[in-house]
């Protein structure tokens, strides 16, 4: 009898040491994956994010012995909680078709978004205030589960969780602290990559109030050119019926006539065509450009607008200039936006020095300067050192954007952009641009 208790006893404690070494095991094995999690979520950048969350669900759930797992977001408090990644194993069952679990599970769902943890090593363990938590493992599974809020910038964006199904699980508090941290981590990945993909959605609509700001400016300048053809039009077809109802009787007129109101029509195509390819979202692509021909479009483009505010516009071209590298609609768009902040400047100003000039000249080797001078009331000190960045202007109903999206384009293009006070008054806004080589412009010439 003794001896058979003697057994008896040994025998559970063998038992109970070589259990808690597995344990003490499997925890240093998690503590070290989690270390491992840690550096690959601060290495990967922001469109990489998801399929690390997944990759990374599945390598917990092979640590641990688990079947499933989940990571459930949310982007506001109040807003719909999504499934945004699931991690399985083969032959184990899928979430329900449509699965819901602000709906499915609603209590439960509010209760985990409110900062709490759920965890149960069997069904048996959830809690009875969360009967709708327990009528979903009765319904779906698992037979042990561990659901953790997502915490990151210091509220709850979500949750995930982690099942077994093919039998009940213990939860030892290291590995549950280790759990929390590595969903801590999905949290701070998913608010750096909603991040990173609110500024490129703020960046791209930045552009495009850019350009739409330009285009509202231009819309008297716009109206004011394309009205002058479609009079001249009216005026020579009106001459043309007074002709006919005369029977004709002076033909060369009415074919000049005509042929007058043929170019006038087509310089209102060329208008609108110039407009919409200046405005119209488009793939970049850069061609060799004869850059003081392309400067000219932009300045006849405007020439109604400097009309109306009564400013005279010069382009000097020094003879050596030759072709640049880049593309013809952002180029059009840099130009463009000096010339109308030059505008703005001298309308601002109120001086009778009312006029524009714009230089094109030799830079440094391989490179040519643009250069638009303006006559007005000068760069403001307190923001010349800050003029190209977002939201920074001198135009009392300004938006800042213009030199923003110039320098944005000249810097793609690989120049630089600058501006220098005028010992006159005024300023010069100048931005380079690399040439074409000989050889390349030499076939990009014969190729027009």
């Amino acid at each position: 009898m003794q001896r058979r208790a003697t057994i008896g006893t040994i025998e559970p404690n063998r038992n109970r040491a070589a259990r808690v070494g597995r344990e003490r095991r499997e925890v240093e094995r998690f503590e070290s994956l989690v270390g491992e999690l840690s550096a690959a979520m601060a290495r990967a950048p922001a469109n990489a994010v998801d399929s690390e969350i997944e990759s990374w669900l599945g390598k917990i759930c092979r640590a641990l012995d688990l079947d499933r797992s989940a990571v459930y977001e949310r982007d506001a408090p109040g807003e719909p909680v999504r499934t945004t990644h699931i991690w399985r194993r083969a032959n184990f069952p899928p979430f329900p078709r449509n699965y819901d679990p602000g709906k499915l599970v609603e209590k439960t769902t509010n209760w985990i978004m409110a900062g709490n943890q759920l965890t149960f090593s069997r069904p048996s363990d959830i809690p009875a205030e969360l009967a709708d938590a327990r009528r979903f493992v009765e319904r779906y599974g698992p037979k042990a589960s561990a659901v953790i809020p997502m915490w990151a910038g210091g509220r709850v964006i979500g949750a995930a969780s982690f099942g077994k199904f093919r039998s009940a699980r213990q939860w030892p508090p290291e590995i549950l602290d280790h759990l929390a941290l590595a969903v801590r981590l999905f949290g701070s990945a998913i608010e750096r990559k909603q991040s990173v993909t609110a500024i490129r959605a703020a960046r791209a609509e930045l552009r495009t109030a850019s350009r739409r700001n330009v285009m509202s400016e231009l819309v008297a300048s716009l109206s004011h050119e394309i009205n002058q053809p479609l009079g001249a039009i009216l005026s020579n077809l009106g001459g043309l019926a007074r002709l006919l109802t005369q029977g004709n009787p002076e033909p060369a007129m009415a074919l000049e006539a005509v042929n007058n109101a043929i170019e006038d029509t087509k310089r209102t195509a060329e208008i609108v065509r110039r407009i919409r390819l200046m405005f119209k979202k488009h793939v970049e692509h850069k061609t060799s450009i004869d850059i003081g021909a392309l400067v000219n479009e932009v300045v006849k483009l405007t020439a109604g607008e400097a009309a109306i505010r009564k400013i005279s516009v010069q382009m000097e071209v020094s003879p050596p200039v030759r072709r640049v590298i880049g593309d013809h609609i952002e180029l059009q768009q840099c130009v463009l936006n000096l010339l109308m902040n030059a505008f703005d400047a001298i309308a601002e100003a109120g001086s009778d020095r009312r006029g524009v000039t714009i230089k094109i000249a030799p830079e440094k080797t391989g490179w040519v300067g643009v250069s638009v001078c303006d006559s007005g009331a000068g760069i403001d000190p307190a923001v010349a050192s800050r003029l190209f960045e977002p939201f920074v202007t001198t135009k009392s109903e300004g938006m800042g954007l213009g030199l923003l999206v110039t320098r944005s384009i000249v810097e793609s293009h690989g120049g630089r952009i600058w501006a220098t006070p005028n010992p006159d008054g005024g300023a010069t806004f100048t931005f380079t641009l690399p040439v074409v080589e000989r050889k390349r412009a030499s076939v990009s010439r014969r190729a027009d």
